[in-house]
């Protein structure tokens, strides 16, 4: 059951749709690099030939599944109903993009893909905050200096690196440029160090990591570990934090603690994940998701083993095409901070914008850490010290006051790139949505002159917080 729920999961990342195409807005010349814009992940992007999604999930019929599992489950106190329930549902929704044992996909999906400026291109753009950055990027620069990176989420990190180096390739030769200036968010953030890792860094200026996975994120750790574990508290914290504080709602919280109900829906939920982890795994999780090597290149570095053995456990030689491409990725996983370093070393201009003050996902052992819903805030930050979410760090955790945050949440010192990464609270995973101060900011870090540092400008100190506008101020 936990690989079931798990799979429910990987889902949640991220959903987008496409809206038309737009012109240039900018007037005077642009002389500087082709900006090329890595978005992270879309399932609306991948489809049949025809057009048709994968995702074609019947809400009716998956409601009629568990209603009436659940009335034969306490009918007949039979627990294998409802994980016979969960394992159909799962099974019909992930099964068209799944990969096969040799590591094929199953079906033959196509994604669309931007081969060309944005102002040559026959595709429209995402409406959401990556399609934010795009128009823009398109506004200031015109869109002929704009490429936007789409893709199949699902390949390996080899593949989309491959592709990308095609774009970028593309966009040198259109520009006459010997290097291009990279926006990357979310699973972009993989993508552009995949292409580090495997292109090297010569061809970029500077690259600006938005909410970046590029460490992945533990919502795939500890799912493929089978690290899952329901914290009551955090359950709570999590549904606090999706609904609107008012007294009904608080009083109905109050109520459903008075009686114990979150305490025995966890352990109940607790102990059928314990009972059909192994099933799960077995039947429903590593054949539908556990193949797929786009996800393995999501997943920490410190999950990877513990992870691959989980999944693959006992029957490695089965799976060997599937396998392979998955411990390429693996090598990738465990080399690509020397690469970061490596580019930063040499001249590549980084930074990093994490966000934080959102609780993780109540499933995962992880799920007590800070996040921005999507991402936890230690991996987009390559490594900062964060207290748990409620929490603030003790005097044991701080290694250097200078780089704590007003709100002694957060210890910058420990991060990879102490210097050029901002931390803005109350920021939702690529908070960039067009006309934003948010949006702003990345545009400051990506033409700043130089290499941009925590002290360059007041008005972005390390420390910034936002609200539902993503206005941006210092934090105090």
């Amino acid at each position: 059951m936990k690989k079931i729920l798990a799979a429910l999961l990987t889902v949640m990342l991220v959903f987008t749709m496409a809206v038309p195409a737009f012109a240039s807005e900018n007037e005077a010349e642009y002389n500087g690099n082709p900006v090329v814009i890595v978005r992270g992940i879309s399932f609306t992007n991948i489809r049949y030939k025809d057009g048709s999604s994968p995702f074609e999930v019947n809400t009716g019929e998956i409601f009629g599944i568990l209603l009436q599992s659940i009335v034969t489950r306490f009918a007949l106190r039979n627990e294998d109903t409802l994980y016979d329930a969960f394992a159909e549902i799962v099974n019909d929704i992930f099964e068209p993009i799944s990969y096969d044992k040799d590591g094929n996909p199953v079906n033959d999906l196509v994604s669309t893909q931007y081969t060309k400026s944005i102002a040559k291109s026959k595709y429209g753009y995402f409406d959401d905050a990556e399609g934010g950055l795009v128009k823009e990027a398109a506004k200031r620069y015109g869109a002929e200096n704009v490429y936007l990176f789409t893709y199949d989420w699902r390949k390996s990190s080899k593949q989309l690196a491959d592709e990308l180096n095609t774009l970028i390739e593309t966009a040198k030769a259109d520009s006459g440029k010997d290097q291009v200036d990279i926006i990357c968010a979310s699973m972009g953030g993989m993508v552009t160090t995949s292409y580090l890792y495997y292109y090297g860094y010569e061809s970029v200026d500077r690259a600006v990591f938005v909410s970046g996975a590029h460490n992945g994120t533990y919502s795939v750790g500890d799912s493929f570990s089978g690290n899952l574990h329901i914290d009551t508290e955090m359950a709570r914290n999590t549904i606090d934090s999706m609904i609107d504080g008012n007294i009904f709602t608080d009083i109905i919280m109050n109520v459903f603690d008075r009686l114990g109900a979150f305490d025995y829906l966890t352990g109940y939920l607790n102990n059928w994940l314990n009972t059909y982890f192994e099933r799960a795994n077995e039947e429903v999780f590593r054949d539908n998701l556990g193949t797929i090597p786009g996800l393995w290149a999501l997943c920490p570095v410190d999950s990877y083993d513990k992870a691959y053995s989980t999944v693959f456990g006992g029957c490695e030689d089965e799976y060997a095409g599937a396998c392979a491409a998955i411990k390429e990725t693996g090598v990738y996983l465990k080399n690509k901070d020397a690469v970061l370093l490596d580019a930063y070393n040499n001249g590549v201009e980084l930074s990093f914008i994490a966000g934080y003050n959102t609780p993780g996902i109540p499933i995962l052992e992880n799920g007590v850490l800070n996040s921005d819903s999507t991402i936890e805030t230690v991996l987009a930050s390559n490594g900062a010290t964060v207290a748990n979410y409620g929490e603030v760090l003790t005097a044991e955790q701080i290694t250097d006051e200078a780089y704590l945050s007003p709100d002694r949440v957060i210890d910058a010192s420990t991060a990879l790139f102490k210097d050029c990464t901002w931390f803005i609270k109350n920021a939702e995973h690529v908070a960039t949505d067009y006309g934003t101060e948010c949006n702003a900011f990345v545009f400051w870090l990506l033409e700043y002159e130089g290499q941009p540092t925590i002290t360059s400008d007041a008005a972005y100190p390390q420390y910034l917080v936002t609200d539902a506008n993503w206005s941006l101020a210092p934090l105090e």
